[in-house]
C-alpha cells in the first residue's frame, strides 16, 4: 500500500470505499444533492463568487460533468467501488466531490469514523466556502 503522501485523488477514494462500503449510498446521493444545490442557487452564487483559484464557470462544469456521470452510472456509482472511485475522483472534476464528500462530514448521517477517515484521506476544509444567508 502507498503512503498517504503518495496516493492520488483515485487511490484515496478507493480505500475510503474498500474501508466504509456501508457508507457510499448515502454520501453519493448526498452529493448528487449538492450539485442540486448548487444549480439551484447558481444566480445567488455567481454574484457571491470571491475564489480566486477555480473560475465559477469551471466549478459549474465540474458540477455538470458529475451529473452526466451519475446519470449515465446510476446506482453503480455507490454499488461497485471501482466505478465510485472512477467516476467521482478522477481528473479535476474530482475537486467537486472532495469539496462534497467534506462536506458531508457535517450531515448527522455520517459517522465519526467515516468522518476521521474523510478527514485523513481529503483533508479537513472545504475547497469552496459559499455562504448564501444576507
Amino acid at each position: 500500500m502507498k503512503t498517504l503522501d503518495h496516493m492520488t485523488n483515485l487511490d484515496r477514494a478507493y480505500l475510503l470505499a474498500r474501508l466504509f462500503p456501508q457508507e457510499l449510498k448515502a454520501m453519493t446521493e448526498f452529493i448528487k444533492k449538492e450539485a442540486e444545490f448548487w444549480l439551484d442557487h447558481k444566480p445567488e452564487i455567481e454574484k457571491k463568487w470571491t475564489e480566486k483559484h477555480i473560475d465559477v464557470n469551471l466549478w459549474y462544469e465540474f458540477i455538470a460533468n458529475f451529473e452526466r456521470r451519475y446519470l449515465k452510472n446510476g446506482t453503480r456509482i455507490y454499488r461497485n467501488k471501482r466505478t465510485f472511485r472512477d467516476q467521482l475522483f478522477d481528473g479535476y472534476d474530482a475537486l467537486f466531490a472532495i469539496n462534497a464528500t467534506i462536506h458531508y462530514t457535517e450531515q448527522k448521517g455520517c459517522s465519526q469514523e467515516f468522518k476521521y477517515a474523510i478527514f485523513m484521506l481529503f483533508g479537513t476544509e472545504k475547497l469552496i466556502n459559499i455562504n448564501l444567508n444576507p
